[in-house]
């Protein structure tokens, strides 16, 4: 009782049935569903993508860096610090003070605060000033007679960043004192314990270093002495304040300038900072701040405002106010984000081309079965509206009655779609506009569209003097001027790369437009040819289904459109994904050369042992062991890198892999009475040994001196995938050899090597430290495929092909709901002529299937047409990660899956067609 009342009231509400109001909701949802859905969830997929981009960037491309030096700040001051009254940032030497270092930090926070981009807290930004290395002459047993080199280096704050373990933390400098030749200098300092071990000191300790003379003190010499107050540890060893210089936290032995040094770092206290300028300001000091980056907080807003903010950094000068405002155009600011953003930037901007093509399709799709939903609305309300139009209704009040109705169905369905779009993908919501406007649009369409098409409907008929004389023009001139539409956007998407133009991006619309409009004319004349055939044999099943096919084609035109969208873009789909695959693969090959690399240090090398033991490990279809050593030529110098191989093992082990050049034995077989060894080498590598004439290498790197000539080229080899000079030599050129170098390479192929084993045998014949590493093509491959930006766009790409047969079986449902009524009297009359149940079902199935055909038909014309016209302006690589192009070409087994989707679908709609007549009798439909 409380059901009817309910549907009672529904129909007086909206002015439409149960069944029309449920249908649009669920229409309406729908839409607003994959409206809102779509951009959240390419916003997370983003947000993920650029989250591990940023992870894997070392530390110092995650920090600000803004850099100068003593001398452009001293030279960019106001003269008047030393001769006019004091102030807080500069000391009258123009030294910055401790309140300037404070201030300084401050400021710069602030000017690199204000956009997208999120600093760190505030504790982890720091001021260093490093006077650079200077000897020190106190000796160093220690050591063991190598002299010593320290950074007298000044960092603020300092407190938050280490901890003291021993000793005390250094108390403010004392005054200078004075001689007639010297200028003695006392700065208390602390250690890290590393320096502590490797120089040996501990609290108490001194250390004496000779500054650079200054000529403002009569060039006397600086003798600072360094007290050692107290040994520290960090409190975080992975902050910037650590890692931005090596020597802080632990000594080195430098063995590349000049003879053997032992360099290190000791720190001095905040307080000393006007002593520490004053004794090293002749030679210069390095000014360096440091703000991190809070890359966890940087991720929700828009990628492309982020890198406009990082790029101004880089290229702006930093906004300074008060006595720090000279000193602002002295400054240097990089940050090594820019490269990477700038890249990622490149990346998004090529998925989106990808998805905008999806999108634009699906869009076009959804509204046009929103139209056909409101014109079944119409149809149905025909009378009614008629009534009303009779009684003095104005095409105003007709709209207004549409859309209200509309709107009783749409809103809460759109309120309910848009509270799942936002649980199923929560914290994701796109900046800007694109967060509402889909939804609203949608929306705002399926609430409109029956007042629309009611008012239109229910219109005024023109006055018409005669008769037309080409009747057919205006729709030839309407299909001429899609098609050249059509064209127009096609020629725009292929000249401009990275397109995001919504009219240049529906490309697969733009495709299906000719695509439907040529299969509709041909639609009819081929459903007339078929009808007349027909009439010549018994049976009227098939002259009348053909007929009513045929006498329909206006009527099928947008069904047909939403079909053909719905077919291509499965089909683009299913062939972008299959690119990828094959890019990647093409890809993980170019990364390893083969299923499994074990490579070793050329000096080490693999053992005979390991080398038969890793043979020998169940799913390794191919082993090679490989000799790689680099070869200078006798003539030119050149360097190339000599494969030493077996000939016919390498061969079949090429022959398994993929994208590389093969190779045959017999070129690297040496013929009686050949005195050259015959290689292949890469063209790089021929050009260097004169092509195939040959050339000579001396004896080097434990081979012989070899005399070789080329008998052909390579483009690629697996054991050296990254490609350069290279040779491929024949392990028969090094027999008898005394003591040949030892393989270093391995390479494995097969489809199921059994990796425990394999890392047991290596761990078994070559223990400890020295063990060669392992390389899978299958972790290649997982890198790639796992990549965010991948996952999240064929995530997206799956919920489109959802979507899509959604709005396929939608549209053929209400195809059969527009011509229910007339087929219903139709078969009703027929059937009081003797025709059966069973003749009945087959009438539905020849009036229908003719225009699913046709649909199918024009959306492989479709998918056949769309990779050479898109691929121009579609660049994969940035799925696959390398320079190597991704050719996207037509898949027929992805078109095929789509194809078999759009039969179930007919199916399920035929099913649903045929049962739902069956509860109604011949005599209710006549009366009705």
């Amino acid at each position: 009782m409380g059901g009817g009342k309910g549907m009672r009231v529904l129909r007086r509400v909206t002015g439409m049935g149960s069944a029309g109001s449920l249908a649009l909701a669920l229409l309406a949802g729908g839409c607003v569903l994959a409206a809102t859905l779509g951009p959240r969830q390419a916003q997370a997929t983003g947000a993920r993508a650029l989250q591990q981009t940023i992870t894997a960037l070392p530390l110092v491309d995650k920090t600000i860096v803004v850099a100068s030096s003593w001398g452009d700040i001293n030279g960019d001051m106001d003269p008047s610090l030393s001769t006019g009254p004091p102030v807080s940032a500069f000391s009258s030497d123009e030294n910055m003070t401790q309140a300037g270092a404070s201030e300084s930090i401050t400021q710069l926070r602030r000017d690199f605060g204000v956009g997208p981009l999120r600093l760190s807290p505030q504790s982890t930004d720091w001021l260093g000033i490093n006077p650079g290395l200077w000897g020190v002459t106190t000796p160093l047993p220690s050591l063991k007679g190598l002299p010593a080199k320290l950074e007298v280096t000044y960092r603020y704050p300092l407190a938050s960043h280490l901890r003291l373990v021993a000793g005390s933390m250094p108390d403010t400098a004392q005054k200078p004192k004075w001689t007639s030749t010297q200028i003695l200098y006392d700065l208390k300092v602390v250690v890290t314990r590393q320096t502590a071990k490797t120089f040996a000191l501990r609290p108490g300790s001194h250390l004496t270093m000779f500054g650079p003379p200054n000529p403002m003190t009569g060039n006397k010499v600086a003798v600072v002495r360094l007290d050692v107050t107290g040994i520290v540890e960090p409190t975080d060893p992975g902050s910037s304040f650590w890692n931005s210089d090596p020597l802080l936290s632990a000594p080195s032995l430098d063995i590349v300038d000049g003879p053997p040094t032992w360099i290190g770092a000791v720190i001095v206290d905040p307080g000393e900072t006007d002593m520490l300028q004053t004794i090293f300001s002749p030679a210069d000091m390095i000014f360096q701040w440091e703000f991190p980056v809070g890359t966890n907080q940087t991720l929700h807003g828009q990628t492309q405002a982020l890198f406009n903010e990082v790029n101004q950094f880089t290229s702006q000068t930093p906004t300074l106010t008060g006595d720090l405002a000279p000193m602002a155009n002295a400054l240097n600011v990089r940050l090594g984000l820019v490269q990477p953003l700038a890249a990622f930037v490149q990346a998004t901007n090529d998925v989106n081309v990808l998805l905008w093509i999806v999108y634009a399709g699906l869009a076009v799709a959804g509204a046009v079965t929103l139209l056909l939903a409101t014109r079944m609305i119409a149809a149905r309300r025909s009378a009614e509206l008629t009534l009303r139009r009779a009684r003095g209704a104005s095409l105003w009040q007709l709209f207004s009655l549409g859309t209200r109705g509309a709107a009783v169905a749409c809103v809460p369905a759109a309120g309910l779609a848009w509270a799942i779009a936002v649980l199923l993908v929560p914290d994701a919501t796109p900046a800007g506009p694109f967060a509402w406007w889909p939804g609203i649009a949608t929306l705002a369409f399926a609430a409109t569209a029956p007042g629309v098409v009611a008012a239109w409907q229910h219109r005024l008929p023109r006055r018409r003097n005669a008769r037309r004389r080409w009747p057919w023009l205006p729709r030839v001139v309407f299909e001429v001027t899609a098609c050249a539409a059509a064209v127009g956007g096609i020629t725009v998407f292929r000249s401009q790369t990275g397109a995001t133009d919504l009219y240049a991006s529906a490309a697969a619309v733009l495709v299906a437009v000719p695509a439907v409009i040529v299969a509709l004319r041909l639609y009819q004349l081929v459903l007339r040819g078929l009808a007349r055939a027909s009439a010549q044999r018994r049976g009227v099943i098939g002259f009348l289904g053909l007929t009513r096919a045929a006498h329909a084609p206006l009527t099928l035109a947008l069904p047909a459109i939403v079909l053909v969208l719905a077919l291509t873009v499965a089909a683009f789909t299913g062939m972008v994904r299959a690119a990828v695959v094959r890019g990647e693969t093409a890809a993980s090959w170019q990364a390893t050369g083969a299923d499994v690399v074990v490579a070793a240090p050329a000096q080490l090398g693999i053992s005979p042992a390991a080398v038969r033991a890793i043979a020998a490990v169940p799913g390794v279809q191919h082993a090679v062991p490989v000799i790689t050593v680099p070869l200078t030529t006798t003539a030119g110098g050149h360097v190339v890198d000599a494969i030493v191989v077996d000939p016919a093992s390498y061969a079949a082990l090429v022959a398994s892999t993929e994208g590389f050049s093969p190779v045959r034995p017999a070129l690297l077989t040496q013929t009686r009475g050949q005195g050259a060894i015959p290689v292949l080498a890469s063209p790089q590598a021929a050009a260097y040994l004169g092509g195939r004439g040959g050339s000579t290498f001396d004896e080097q790197v434990g081979l012989p001196a070899l005399r070789v000539q080329v008998s052909g080229e390579l483009q690629s080899t697996p054991a050296l995938p990254a490609g350069g000079a290279f040779i491929v030599l024949p392990v028969s050129a090094i027999r008898g050899v005394s003591e040949p170098p030892p393989v270093n390479l391995m390479l494995l192929t097969g489809p199921s090597i059994d990796m425990t084993r394999l890392r047991a045998a290596v761990k078994a014949t070559m223990p400890g430290a020295d063990a060669p590493d392992i390389t899978t093509r299958a972790f290649a491959l997982q890198g790639l495929a796992g990549a965010p930006l991948q996952q999240g766009t064929f995530l997206l790409f799956t919920l489109s092909i959802a979507f899509a047969a959604a709005l396929a079986l939608a549209v053929m449902l209400l195809e059969l709901a527009l011509g229910a009524a007339d087929r219903e009297v139709t078969t009703a009359r027929l059937a009081t002529m003797g025709l059966t149940e069973g003749q009945r079902v087959r009438l539905v199935a020849v009036e229908v299937i003719p225009s699913i055909a046709a649909s199918a038909v024009a959306a492989a014309a479709c998918a056949i047409a769309l990779p050479p016209l898109l691929a121009p302006a579609i660049d994969l690589s940035v799925f696959t990660q390398s320079p190597a192009p991704v050719p996207l070409r037509t898949d027929f087994v992805a078109f095929m899956l789509p194809l078999a989707g759009l039969l179930a679908v007919t199916v399920i709609a035929l099913a649903y067609e045929i049962r739902s007549r069956r509860g109604r009798g011949v005599a209710v439909t006549m009366r009705t």
